[in-house]
């Protein structure tokens, strides 16, 4: 596994003894970009930090130099390639490690995204990609309200996936937030955080 970006950080699988892990880093990337992805990886280090413990997120093995993050391979696939169905205890699973995050203080904000969702050798769910996400311990309310937006890209993810499985109320909910993602002017924090970090890539790139 290698992904690159031409302001994106490189992401490699890479074996260290026995174990796999995965490197994901700025080292090689022109100057400007690597002091945008030290902070990136910076903050990503940090989130991983609140999440230790949690099952169903990678562990955070270590920052080898500033430009660079390792983390435990999640071994399987995310639900964006696989041909995997996930079923219902995927489902319930996945539900308990969102909740666990939300505890945490962490809310992701980028849910939506299947790629974000892995299904591991047994069928059993983790999730990845921090980079987007805020650390919020108080006030309470704030963190339930971005929550709120976690929620939706779950049940927008199993409505595509297993729509079997979406009870009366879930769709209830999916209704309600369609509706009020339009209005709901928090709805726009993630993408409004994407578009800054896409921001600072390219015009760093570009000077």
């Amino acid at each position: 596994m290698k992904v690159s970006k031409v302001y994106g950080p490189e992401v490699r699988l890479k074996q260290i003894g026995s174990e796999y892990v995965v490197e994901k880093t700025y080292r090689d990337k022109i100057l400007p970009v690597r002091v945008v992805g030290a902070c990136l990886v910076s903050w990503e280090a940090f989130i991983y930090s609140k999440l230790d413990g949690v099952r169903g997120i990678p562990t955070l093995l270590g920052r080898p130099d500033p430009c660079t993050l390792v983390t435990r391979y999640m071994d399987g696939d995310n639900l964006r390639e696989t041909a995997r169905r996930p079923g219902r205890s995927y489902f319930d699973k996945l539900a308990e490690i969102i909740s666990n995050i939300h505890a945490r203080g962490v809310v992701h904000l980028d849910l939506r995204n299947r790629r974000n969702y892995g299904i591991d050798t047994e069928g059993m769910p983790y999730v990845i990609d921090f980079g987007s996400s805020l650390y919020v311990p108080w006030p309470k309310f704030l963190r339930q309200v971005l929550g709120k937006l976690d929620w939706m890209g779950f049940l927008k993810v199993k409505a595509k996936l297993a729509p079997w499985l979406v009870s009366a109320d879930e769709r209830g909910r999916l209704v309600r937030g369609s509706l009020l993602s339009y209005l709901w002017v928090v709805d726009s924090i993630p993408r409004a955080i994407r578009r800054f970090i896409r921001y600072l890539r390219l015009r760093f790139l570009h000077q």
